[in-house]
């Protein structure tokens, strides 16, 4: 199972995951640690992607989802550190139109 490391930086929290996001128990600690981020009042999220080789439709939604929870608060999210394998699918799917990415955090 992947593991989500986060940390907080002044009002910027940064969610790692450790590995591919690609199944139930990896979407719902992603999921959890958007959750403890949000209720402790977290307005800025960070993904960083350098340790995801890869991830599914379903997380591309979910993290859809955090911008829209996110912008509704007045915050934003941000992907970091994506590899080439993810860039191409942001770019296929147009999903930086929605969320802004970077290639360092």
């Amino acid at each position: 199972m992947t593991e989500i490391i986060r940390t907080n930086i002044g009002v910027t929290t940064y969610l790692t995951p450790t590995g591919s996001i690609s199944d139930k128990e990896s979407i719902a600690a992603l999921r959890t640690a958007f959750d403890e981020s949000i209720e402790a009042g977290m307005k800025k999220l960070v993904v960083v992607m350098e340790r995801v080789p890869s991830l599914t439709g379903e997380v591309l939604e979910f993290l859809l989802d955090m911008q829209d929870a996110l912008a509704a608060r007045g915050g934003q999210l941000t992907v970091t550190q994506p590899n080439a394998l993810l860039k191409d699918i942001f770019k296929i799917t147009d999903f930086e139109k929605y969320i802004e990415v970077k290639d360092r955090p």
